[in-house]
């Protein structure tokens, strides 16, 4: 962005030309900044903030050129005006090619090197206000994906526009399924860090030993099958954003590491020992209660409130049950264009069916189950009828399960696991909310149970 005083940087290995260029633009009310080579140049280039700069093509090293091709890389909102007494026509045209915005020949026409001067400021303020508009409209375009009307979804999503700009961290809370990612994605895509990148983070789907090699990376031979040096994602997340999904699920260990990252903006890889310092804005989910975890020694507080510098809450969607037929119609029409079929919308008793649901895991098992009627479905509008699997959640509770006398606990508590995960469509976060457990937790039985099944199927049978 052009500042009310713009600065301009001179460079020219002439002296007396330096000076006579720094005297005649500082009385247009320029900032002018001054260096004798294109390598001092770039130096200044690389720790200030320049508008314009004017440079000589002929200078020892880096030429005006190879400093204009630099200056793309570094500075690439600066716009360059180049002067030489060597100037000819091939020479402008491979300047005006690489982004030069005029030459001048030696010796200066003061009086035009301002008009210049000034035409090229005003050129690059335009396509900085034009860079940041389509950033805007962007982002606009990103808010306008998440589909809501409710009073209290609305709040949640006023609140991601006014602290989008900032750097500081923001927690966003809420049962699973309710579009926290969403959320994420708008705060970036409206952030000035909106042409970095956005690197997302499962926390719970990951063991405590890959989750800190995958954020911090590690170096060759750190472990058993590290071949190579690998850079994680705080790493690849550097002048953009990443996303920690699930952050109440992190290790103790790790959430000493990340408490150092949210303070001091360093950390080392795994196994090694250099320091590395990255510009990354930190944005955390979580579908469990922190306060509680802090209160019964699961979570840092310093940790905590490092994280909940601001809070956004998402609501359920059972608490914006008014947005449901607007979640409805955009699930048809996405998966009407995804599967080809004729559906044309959902007749008003199946809607009641939808709106009678409590939906424990909120639009993610609303999408699945539009999605499931979509392809189900035989005629132009969703009925009843093809939301048979859909059943009040209790239906699927770990309460409504039938005990057998003899029935072990592990039995009792896989088929509570087996039959919430089908109550919510497979939704392993959702399942995990409904019995109380965490999503980790959840993985690791999903894993235990598939690997007792293994044992029993290969074990051999008893003899009759």
């Amino acid at each position: 962005m052009i500042a009310e005083r713009p600065t301009v940087l001179v460079v020219d290995d002439d002296r007396n030309t330096r000076e006579t260029l720094k005297r005649v633009l500082s009385r247009q009310g320029y900032n002018l900044l001054a260096a004798e080579d294109g390598s001092k140049a770039v130096r200044i280039l690389q720790e200030t903030e320049v508008d314009l700069i004017i440079t000589d093509y002929k200078m020892p090293g880096l030429d005006g050129l190879r400093l204009a091709s630099t200056a793309q890389v570094v500075r690439p909102s600066a716009a360059v005006i180049m002067i030489s007494a060597f100037a000819n026509v091939d020479t402008a045209v491979r300047a005006i090619k690489q982004g030069v915005f005029d030459v001048f020949e030696k010796p200066i026409r003061m009086r035009d090197l301002k008009k210049a001067a000034a035409r090229a400021l005003e050129s690059h303020r335009l396509v900085i206000e034009n860079r940041r508009l389509r950033a805007d409209l962007e982002g606009k375009a990103e808010i306008a994906r998440i589909i809501g009307n409710a009073p209290s979804f609305k709040d949640a999503l006023n609140k991601v526009e006014q602290v989008a700009s900032v750097k500081s961290t923001v927690l966003l809370t809420g049962e699973s399924g309710t579009g926290k990612e969403l959320f994420a994605q708008a705060l970036h895509r409206l952030s000035p860090r909106a042409k970095g990148p956005l690197i997302k983070v499962h926390c719970a789907a990951l063991a405590e030993n890959l989750l800190e090699t995958e954020l911090f990376g590690n170096e060759k031979g750190a472990y058993t099958g590290a071949v190579r040096q690998r850079k994680g994602r705080f790493e690849l997340a550097d002048g953009g954003t990443i996303f920690l999904d699930e952050i109440g699920e992190i290790s103790p260990t790790t959430q000493v590491k990340l408490l150092r990252v949210l303070q001091e903006g360093e950390f080392e890889r795994v196994g090694g020992s250099e320091t590395i310092k990255v510009d990354t804005r930190i944005i955390a989910a979580t579908n469990t209660d922190l306060n509680q975890a802090v209160a019964d020694g699961r979570f840092r507080d310093d940790l905590f409130y490092r994280l909940n510098v601001i809070q956004i809450e998402v609501p359920p969607l059972r608490q914006r049950q008014e947005d449901l037929p607007l979640l409805v119609q955009h699930f048809i029409e996405k998966y009407k264009q995804l599967t080809g079929k004729p559906i044309q919308g959902i007749t008003p008793d199946a809607l009641d069916r939808l709106d009678a649901h409590d939906w424990p895991g909120n639009v993610r098992e609303l999408e699945n189950c539009i999605e499931r009627a979509v392809v189900l479905a035989t005629g132009e509008l969703i009925t009843p009828a093809d939301l048979a699997e859909l059943r009040p959640a209790e239906e699927g509770s770990p309460a409504g399960i039938p005990f057998r006398v003899g029935q072990t606990l592990g039995e009792l508590e896989r088929e509570a696991i087996q039959r919430t995960l089908k109550a919510v469509a497979g939704n392993k976060d959702a399942a995990a909310k409904i019995l109380g457990i965490g999503v980790a937790t959840l993985y690791r039985r999903l894993k235990e149970i598939e690997e007792e099944s293994k044992e029993g199927a290969d074990s051999p049978a008893e003899p009759g």
